[in-house]
């Protein structure tokens, strides 16, 4: 566990002490001491043996876990990058030594204009200009705008001007991660304050833009390593359902506390917020999987990894592992002057050299045949 730690027992008698001679006794009794004694013995050896396996499940089980390394190279599913002008999404394909299959973009954030009706960034990603697939990460909520107004139908338009401008960029069919990294502390316009009524507001939302574009692509997306929200529920209980939802994703990046060993990925894969959880359920429930961000994390504030290629990896054999259901993946390459952000740059600049060379060794080159079907996580 997380912190955990053990407590070496010291060194301790044996719970059985010597009987003194008795000499005035009886031959029967004498045997029978004897007998007392040698189960003394053994009882002792046994508390020895077991005190002995106790200390090493205790001490040494929190490094003993093997680590997995990846047993092939290449990518045969749908791989990507952060993409927002002015970001040079063409080097980082020169540098990974191929074309990406989706580009993951943010709107502006500023007010329901930039939000819903202003075509950057989709226009430099029309489908002439740009001919994979289009990622758009998307608010929910407008700063001064509320979920309960949003699941009263108050901003109904505001998604239908949404599905508009999609259509009018070429986009139609765009994911759009809607309310993304919901459970984090960080946006705050869409961070649920009423879970019941967020997914309300959240399934309205969905429909009034499908309404328009009904090819779209629904991605309900959480931020790996946050199992509770703020308002204290779980984050599974703010899934909106199978009929709105199209693709589960889950953003994740090297930190609280960095996967620098296979026990610490391992625990936290399998958190409720982990990415194995997350694939399990999409499993579950025949939805398509996708990890929009990921990335090496060098804040310290937040236990970040920093250079750290094990975790690049793991990411590759999860990916690996999960091919048949993966919707699409996209490396999320930040440079040291994004302010406050996750320093996680692959390539331009080479932040993390060696994270760097290990991701062009299992995701660099020309993409490969699928390896078969995935396992689950």
């Amino acid at each position: 566990m997380e912190g955990g730690g053990s407590r070496r027992p010291g060194a301790e008698r044996s719970a059985w002490s010597v009987v003194p001679p008795d000499t005035g006794a009886t031959p029967q009794r004498q045997r029978r001491q004897r007998r007392l004694l040698l189960l003394g013995a053994a009882s002792a050896a046994l508390a020895v043996v077991l005190l002995a396996v106790a200390v090493i499940v205790f001490t040494g089980g929190d490094e003993d876990v093997p680590a997995t390394h990846p047993t092939t190279t290449g990518v045969s599913w749908v791989s990507g990058a952060n993409a927002n002008p002015p970001n040079d999404l063409a080097s980082w394909e020169a540098w990974v030594g191929r074309a990406t299959d989706v580009a993951v973009v943010f709107t502006a954030r500023t007010n329901w204009q930039t939000i819903t009706q202003a075509d950057w960034p989709m226009s430099d990603f029309r489908p002439e200009a740009y001919p994979g697939q289009l990622s758009i990460a998307q608010p929910l909520l407008a700063k001064g705008s509320s979920e309960a107004a949003c699941a009263s139908g108050a901003y109904d338009s505001h998604w239908r001007d949404f599905g508009t401008t999609l259509v009018r960029n070429g986009r139609p069919d765009a994911i759009v991660r809607l309310g993304w990294e919901f459970n984090g502390d960080w946006f705050d316009p869409w961070l649920p304050k009423d879970t019941g009524t967020w997914k309300v507001c959240f399934t309205r939302a969905a429909a009034a833009i499908r309404s328009i574009a009904p090819q779209v692509q629904i991605e309900w997306d959480m931020t790996a390593h946050r199992d509770t929200m703020e308002n204290g529920d779980n984050v599974w209980e703010a899934y909106p359902g199978d009929d709105v939802v199209d693709i589960i994703g889950i953003d994740a990046y090297d930190s609280s506390p960095a996967s620098l060993s296979q026990k610490i990925f391992n625990e936290q894969c399998s958190r409720a917020s982990g990415v194995c959880t997350v694939a399990k359920f999409a499993r579950e429930h025949g939805k398509r999987l996708a990890v929009p961000e990921w990335g090496l994390d060098r804040r310290a504030s937040a236990g970040g990894g920093a250079d750290n290629p094990f975790y690049i990896e793991k990411m590759y054999e999860f990916f690996v592992a999960n091919q048949d259901i993966l919707a699409y993946e996209a490396y999320y390459s930040a440079s040291p002057s994004e302010e406050e952000n996750v320093a996680s740059s692959l390539h331009n600049p080479a932040t993390n050299p060696n994270s760097a060379k290990r991701y062009l060794e299992l995701f660099g080159g020309p993409k490969v045949a699928a390896t078969g079907t995935g396992s689950g996580s």
